[in-house]
């Protein structure tokens, strides 16, 4: 009754409609695509408008890194030639769908729209070093109390890291 269920429904929808969005974040953080859906207040739409939050953007390919693993999604913006829309979060709501969620701050974007997609290159360079910091602790927590040491969960985003592991005890001071 909470209404996630229909939003992941739409999801399922989409993907089954235009498949999986090609990711190219690995080469790059600003690329063009069409706009293949559009999703306002949990509902498919053809255009959102202007100052319409909760907007929901899945393009052919984008270089957004959603939400996977512990690691939070890129932020950024979406430009079309009529319109602009901050993105404040990138998921992946079903298996191979990229989507970008945000609101829109100019003007109109509409489905069947080529766009612009930047995101925020400094936000994810600091969330690349975050996630590094997690390899390293890991790697280190295993040297000084041994190889039972387990990661059990993380958080990583551009601010901090937050890594979680399992240990058969406590840890003394100096350790």
């Amino acid at each position: 009754g909470s209404g996630e269920v229909a939003v992941e429904g739409v999801f399922q929808a989409i993907a089954g409609r235009v498949g999986a969005t090609k990711f190219l974040g690995y080469e790059a953080t600003q690329a063009s695509s069409k706009i293949v859906a559009l999703v306002a207040d949990g509902k498919e739409t053809d255009t959102v408008g202007p100052y319409s939050t909760n907007v929901a953007v899945v393009t052919a390919e984008t270089p957004f890194y959603g939400e996977s693993g512990g690691q939070v999604g890129d932020v950024g913006e979406i430009v079309g030639a009529e319109g602009r829309i901050e993105i404040e979060d990138t998921q992946k709501p079903v298996e191979g769908l990229i989507v970008h969620q945000g609101r829109v701050v100019l003007g109109s974007i509409s489905r069947g729209e080529s766009v612009s997609l930047e995101v925020d290159a400094e936000a994810r360079a600091a969330t690349v070093r975050n996630h590094s910091g997690t390899h390293l602790l890991h790697w280190t927590l295993r040297e000084v109390l041994g190889p039972q040491v387990s990661q059990a969960g993380s958080r990583v985003g551009p601010e901090r890291l937050r890594f979680d592991f399992t240990h058969d005890s406590g840890l003394d001071e100096e350790q």
